[in-house]
């Protein structure tokens, strides 16, 4: 499945969900080679970036 194939399902997942959500996505395409999807339903920008440096940071303490 292509980068543009995943983007579509990831939208069509977040309307389903009749909620605003947002979403990223990351996944395996070879050995050596991630694809990364960035997605939002109805989200306001400020709570996506307010999610995205929670997780963010959530990642970055996990991982030291």
């Amino acid at each position: 499945m292509d980068q543009p194939e995943i983007q579509k399902r990831i939208e069509a997942f977040l309307k389903e969900l009749g909620i605003p959500s947002f979403i990223v996505f990351g996944w395996k395409k070879t050995d050596k080679d991630f694809g990364i999807i960035w997605s939002q339903h109805q989200t306001p920008p400020n709570v996506a970036i307010k999610g995205l440096s929670w997780a963010l940071n959530d990642v970055i303490s996990k991982s030291l």
